[in-house]
């Protein structure tokens, strides 16, 4: 994506984007950006890791039911070191380790932006069934407590 403003830190060691990338004949505009994603996306269930950032910096809202997020699945979680029962996203790397035995993201290397998509979607593929029959719960309860409000009376005041 072109950028407008002035770059101070590529962050190419977690990015992966260098400065060739964003004035490349290839780069498009946010606004094509932000189109072709919604597009993409649209009526599409979105796995990934840590989507939330992706999201807020397109400024794009997605149906909670429709994203998969690695960092935001319960199962995939682990406790606060130090506040007992609060649970916090493990990195992608661990995951993609223990869960699948990959090694991504090694130490001193740019990350690979196709390497952590496909981690985050092996793991989603790995644990579908479990994944999609608490995704089903969830809706079904939500569900069942929007019905209840619309049957509940309301209090009126003179």
């Amino acid at each position: 994506v072109r950028v407008e403003e002035e770059v101070t830190d590529y962050r190419t060691f977690v990015s992966g984007i260098t400065a060739s990338d964003l004035t490349s004949s290839d780069a498009i505009s946010f606004d094509e950006c932000r189109a072709l994603v919604l597009k993409s996306i649209e009526n599409k269930i979105v796995v990934g890791h840590g989507l939330r950032s992706d999201f807020d910096v397109l400024q794009i809202r997605h149906e909670w039911h429709m994203i998969r997020d690695t960092a935001k699945y319960q199962p995939f979680m682990k406790e606060h070191h130090s506040e007992q029962g609060l649970l916090v996203p493990k990195k992608l790397k661990e995951l993609a380790r223990d869960k699948l035995g990959l090694i991504i993201q090694e130490d001193g290397q740019q990350h690979d932006s196709v390497e952590d998509a496909t981690a985050a979607m092996e793991l989603y593929i790995k644990h579908r069934r479990k994944w999609e029959k608490a995704v089903e719960w969830k809706l079904n309860k939500t569900r069942s407590i929007v019905e209840q409000q619309t049957f509940l009376p309301t209090t009126v005041y003179v």
